[in-house]
């Protein structure tokens, strides 16, 4: 117990802060005390890791920790969408898809296709919908959707010392659809919102809801790895020395992208991997992030990648700018207000 005193008055050192930077990234225990559990598990008193947390919190570096919700799950339709913009209007453009309140993701990179973002909406709005609405308000042709077909692997997990994302392949069951009732999409809404960094967090989440701490553990554990992914903490990756970021794609046959597919998740390198469908001019279907400490760092780890996959057809697409970067949230009023705003404009 001294040690773990001396370690909350005294700070963590590099090796433990980057041990529960990996744990809170792998999973936060869905238990009342959840700091303490992780503390046990380190070897860490619960004030040393609340104090750690809540100092990468004033520095910017840690995001949030909540709960990651799987859309398909709920009755979601999602895509990576990419655009061409004209470069004089790509703020302009930029702000008004930032305005949908379930665009997550909006990046400038290095392409003809130069705005990506990602969109989830409930299949009732539909996607292609949305899309349209979109395209109108923002005065471009059209925004193409390009849909996972295959997800291969999902997350990302920052090492502090090495300035580089190291993930493993975790299997991934196919979702079950889930009918949420009016309490339920309350509990989702609380689950999904950031974990105060307090002793007992749950207790406040739970409070909002208008349930019990325990009512609310009960639901998300009865979630987790369906409708509830994961549980976890993420990073500002820039704060942390991460500062390269690619979106590689390759031009792989579909025939072989079962084969393919594993093979390149299965680089720890590797934080996501997905196949997903090809747009006019872009017959890319294979696709993984990279994030490293320098973009250089990025284009060695995908030139080794694509040696180990036979693929010479392959890009890097740098992120240059972030237009907006956020955690998706489900049952949000502000996206019923957005959806009847644009039905009353369509219909004016």
């Amino acid at each position: 117990m001294m040690q773990s005193t001396q370690q909350s008055a005294h700070g963590l050192s590099p090796e433990q802060q980057n041990a529960l930077a990996h744990a809170i990234q792998s999973n936060v225990p869905f238990v009342s005390r959840p700091f303490s559990a992780l503390g046990d598990a380190l070897g860490l008193s619960e004030e040393a890791v609340l104090e750690q947390l809540c100092r990468w919190q004033s520095e910017g570096k840690l995001r949030e920790i909540s709960a990651i919700l799987e859309g398909s799950a709920l009755g979601y339709d999602s895509a990576l969408v990419a655009g061409r913009v004209p470069a004089e209007r790509l703020d302009e453009v930029a702000a008004i898809v930032n305005a949908h309140p379930t665009v997550t993701h909006n990046y400038l990179r290095n392409h003809e296709y130069n705005l990506w973002f990602t969109l989830a909406v409930p299949s009732e709005m539909g996607l292609e919908r949305t899309l349209s609405v979109l395209a109108a308000r923002a005065g471009v042709p059209e925004f193409f959707p390009l849909r996972r077909t295959h997800t291969f692997k999902v997350g990302v997990n920052f090492d502090l010392l090495s300035k580089t994302s190291t993930t493993s392949v975790v299997p991934l069951d196919a979702p079950v659809a889930f009918v949420a009732s009016q309490r339920e999409a309350s509990l989702f809404r609380a689950i999904q919102t950031p974990l105060p960094l307090t002793a007992r967090p749950f207790g406040s989440l739970a409070a909002r809801a208008g349930v019990t701490e325990e009512a609310l553990l009960e639901f998300g554990r009865g979630h987790l790895g369906n409708a509830m992914r994961r549980y976890v903490g993420t990073f500002h990756h820039r704060q942390l020395g991460v500062r390269g970021n690619g979106m590689v794609v390759w031009r792989a046959p579909s025939d072989e992208l079962p084969r393919l597919g594993p093979l390149l998740a299965a680089a720890p390198e590797v934080s996501h991997c997905y196949a997903r469908n090809s747009i006019p001019g872009f017959p890319y279907t294979l696709y993984s992030m990279l994030h490293g400490p320098s973009d250089e760092a990025c284009r060695e780890i995908a030139a080794g990648l694509a040696t180990r996959l036979g693929i010479s057809d392959y890009l890097i697409l740098f992120s240059s700018r972030e237009y907006k970067k956020c955690r998706l949230r489900y049952f949000l009023p502000e996206l019923d207000a957005w959806w009847a705003d644009s039905t009353v404009a369509r219909a004016s």
